[in-house]
């Protein structure tokens, strides 16, 4: 499993659409939920988490990369592998 946070107001949109990187190569992940906490209150105090089925997206066909220690990297996720 990984993570991502991010406001209330976009949440709505992933649930919808997946994780799509919106400007960037690639939409980043945590390991932790409480890392994707951190980031995902920088952009406001009302955020959710979502976690991430990796496994099930791999199998799927999306690929992973290491970012760093606290970031894996992905081009998008679709919304059958977010739940909240």
């Amino acid at each position: 499993m990984l993570f991502h946070g991010t406001t209330v107001r976009a949440a709505a949109v992933i649930e919808e659409q997946g994780l799509r990187p919106m400007g960037r190569q690639y939409v980043h992940l945590s390991p932790a939920a409480e890392t994707a906490r951190r980031v995902g209150a920088r952009r406001g105090s009302e955020l959710v988490v979502f976690t991430v089925d990796a496994a099930g997206a791999a199998r799927a066909g999306v690929v992973f990369r290491r970012g760093n220690d606290d970031t894996w990297l992905a081009p998008s996720i679709p919304p059958e592998f977010l739940s909240r």
